[in-house]
């Protein structure tokens, strides 16, 4: 059972589906190249658009104060060439991720017409086509739109050799592969998949000659694709890019509440009582395991089983309890774990195990203190507790909260019906297909390989990749749940294709007013917007606009011109200085040349707040461009009257003040 319904009749409602769905595909197109070029580099924007413009100078993502940058090297020379080619910065790249979020729309409906027939895939690209996510992140010009359309072409050759058995899908998929390496470092996730096929066709773990060659040949990739991935080229090379008399900043307490406590297992050695007691579980685990692996191991024996069921137990016995149910879902997903044999009478000892380990991880912290910070409330204890249960990968912290704070209706619906996809793949493991299944196991390897991953930030994109993979099960999911109530009737399937649309319009990635103004100066720098929902979008700053009020009152060679917002330099060249305190986080990357260059900018550097002084102190007036946000820290080092405020953007995140320094009374 492969999934694929190309063959069944064609409906009649079939074709206004498919008209609704280029409606959405054209408006779609409109709204993701309409003044795609009009306005100026978001922060992230710029950063790529200067490793551009050193390409264009040095032929090489090189930094003119030594170092390089090799995040997206394929983007960094596309963009390169159409820049030579007469297309201006903020175009170029921006025009890579529009026509990719496009190229990844066929991808899409491939995969949802073999998952569900062609009215999934019909409803997928209608959803992705209207997307607002999908078409700001296709407007907005770094990796996140072209690795996308790249994963979703990678998931259609991938399902031809992986589930189809065609030899000549493999090229094509292992290229993808490695040009994900070179799109954005999450293409390791697709060099790691590549390590699939061979466990999907043998699920028992009894691997042919040829099996082992092919991941001989996978892991070859995969050795230099995490080299890369975890090299930091920024700083190679040069002399030393510190000041010689720098010290290190302490690392700055969190303001989480989850980081108020460490894994309970961490301090158990410290309760000798508890330490002993630890033995239960841990004979239970033994003995549970041993009581498996003679199962799975007698002929014919299933060695995979065995690894997947002692990696269980291991997690469990260590209380994580989130890797070791994801670890259980993905083996029973790809056939690897028997489910009707997990909850059968002979697997009473995993039972017994997994339940001990909880009861006992459970008493034990909330019977110790010492794992967390003092003075909490049970409530907050057992709320911490929960989070230590399921630390491991940080699925909470780089998915779960950066969604439920930005689009809470679309993450919660998303997550109720992928996992309602999920559980009846798991229960129901004889009707769901095999395509079906090895999607779901791979989307759940997939979050949990992003969860582990380690971003500067916690922020939707880092999961857009996999976005349309969540929208073709939660569409699958609503017409099933549909066609149960009603019947497999074609009344039925028009109805859950209503029904997908409406819960579609229902959540926050339907805005039709936003797509109508997308070109407008509210909308692009969300002026009125919730910070949390432009965080979601990326917040971008009118950095053109400090750069024109700059290039109108700022006299050359008269005044000094001290820039400390990035992206204005961009746009006003005759900066003479950046000021980043060396206090800021951001020193330690943006330094360069002992600190006396601004990576980015190749400004000369100010980082101390005496320097800073200095030159405000010198006679001549001093314009700094600064960050809202972080303008009353900075400022607060002045005397009172230095400072005046000047020119404030439109959205209020960038300032620019005059500083002269005070004339003395009488």
């Amino acid at each position: 059972m492969t999934g694929d319904r190309s063959s069944d009749p064609r409906p009649a409602w079939l074709t206004p589906l498919a008209l609704f769905a280029a409606v959405c595909v054209v408006a779609g197109a409109l709204a993701r190249f309409w003044d795609l070029g009009k306005w100026p580099l978001a922060i992230d924007e710029y950063y790529f658009a200067q490793s551009v413009r050193n390409v264009l100078h040095f032929g090489i993502p090189e930094f003119p104060c030594g170092g390089l940058y090799v995040r997206g090297l394929l983007l960094q020379y596309t963009a390169a060439g159409l820049q030579w080619a007469g297309l201006s910065a903020e175009l170029a790249p921006r025009l890579i991720a529009a026509v990719s979020s496009l190229v990844a729309l066929p991808a899409a409906y491939k995969i949802g017409r073999r998952l569900g027939g062609p009215e999934t895939g019909l409803l997928a690209i209608a959803v992705l086509g209207l997307s607002v996510w999908q078409i700001e992140i296709g407007r907005f010009g770094r990796m996140y739109a072209p690795f996308q359309a790249l994963f979703t072409w990678y998931l259609v050759f991938f399902l031809k050799y992986a589930i189809d058995r065609e030899r000549r899908a493999l090229v094509p998929m292992l290229v993808l592969s490695a040009l994900g390496l070179a799109v954005w470092e999450g293409g390791i996730f697709l060099v790691l998949t590549n390590l699939l096929p061979p466990l999907i066709a043998h699920p028992d773990g009894r691997l042919s000659r040829r099996d082992w060659l092919y991941l001989a040949g996978c892991f070859l990739l995969l050795i230099p694709a995490y080299l890369l991935t975890i090299a930091d080229l920024r700083t190679s090379g040069g002399e030393p890019t510190l000041p010689p008399d720098y010290v290190g900043l302490p690392d700055a307490p969190s303001l989480s509440r989850l980081d108020a406590a460490v894994m309970p297992w961490t301090t158990l050695s410290s309760h000798v009582a508890w330490a002993i007691a630890a033995s239960v579980p841990a004979a239970l685990v033994v003995y549970a395991a041993a009581r498996e692996l003679r199962s799975w191991l007698k002929p014919p024996a299933k060695p995979s089983a065995a690894l997947g069921l002692l990696l269980i137990l291991g997690c469990a016995a260590m209380h994580q309890f989130q890797l070791a149910c994801g670890l259980l879902v993905i083996c029973v997903l790809l056939g690897i774990l028997d489910g009707r044999a997990l909850v059968g009478p002979s697997s009473r000892p995993l039972h017994v195990a997994l339940l001990v380990c909880l009861l006992f991880w459970s008493a034990f912290a909330l019977s110790t203190h010492d794992w967390h910070t003092p003075g909490l409330s049970p409530m907050h204890e057992a709320f911490l507790l929960g989070y230590e249960f399921v630390r491991l990968p940080d699925t909470v912290r780089q998915v779960a909260m950066p969604w439920a704070r930005t689009v809470p209706l679309l993450a919660l619906g998303l997550f109720i019906l992928v996992g309602a996809s999920c559980l009846r793949a798991c229960l129901r493991f004889a009707d769901t297909s095999l395509i079906e299944r090895v999607l779901l196991a791979l989307f759940v390897i997939l979050l949990l390989a992003a969860s582990a991953s380690n971003p500067p930030r916690h922020e939707t994109r880092y999961v857009f990749f996999l976005y349309p993979l969540a929208v073709i099960f939660s569409i699958v999911t609503l017409q099933r749940a549909v066609r149960a109530t009603l019947g497999p009737t074609p009344v039925a399937a028009a109805a859950a294709a209503l029904a997908c649309i409406a819960v579609f319009m229902l959540s926050e990635d339907f805005r039709p007013a936003h797509l109508w103004n997308i070109d407008t100066e509210a909308i692009n720098f969300r002026i009125g917007m919730d910070s949390r929902l432009a965080g979601h979008y990326h917040p971008r700053s009118d950095v053109r606009a400090a750069a024109t009020w700059l290039q109108a009152h700022a006299a050359p060679g008269q005044d000094i011109v001290i820039d400390s917002f990035p992206g204005v330099d961009f746009y006003y060249p005759r900066s003479d200085f950046y000021f980043v305190a060396d206090a800021d986080p951001r020193f330690e990357p943006w330094s360069c040349r002992r600190g006396t260059i601004q990576r980015w900018s190749n400004l000369p550097m100010i980082h101390s707040y005496d320097a800073l002084l200095a030159k405000a102190a010198g006679g001549r007036r001093v314009w700094m461009v600064l960050e809202t946000s972080r303008m009353p820290a900075v400022l607060a080092k002045f005397p009172p009257g230095a400072w005046t405020m000047q020119w404030t953007s439109r959205a209020r995140d960038i300032s620019i003040v005059s500083i002269q320094e005070p004339q003395p009374r009488g």
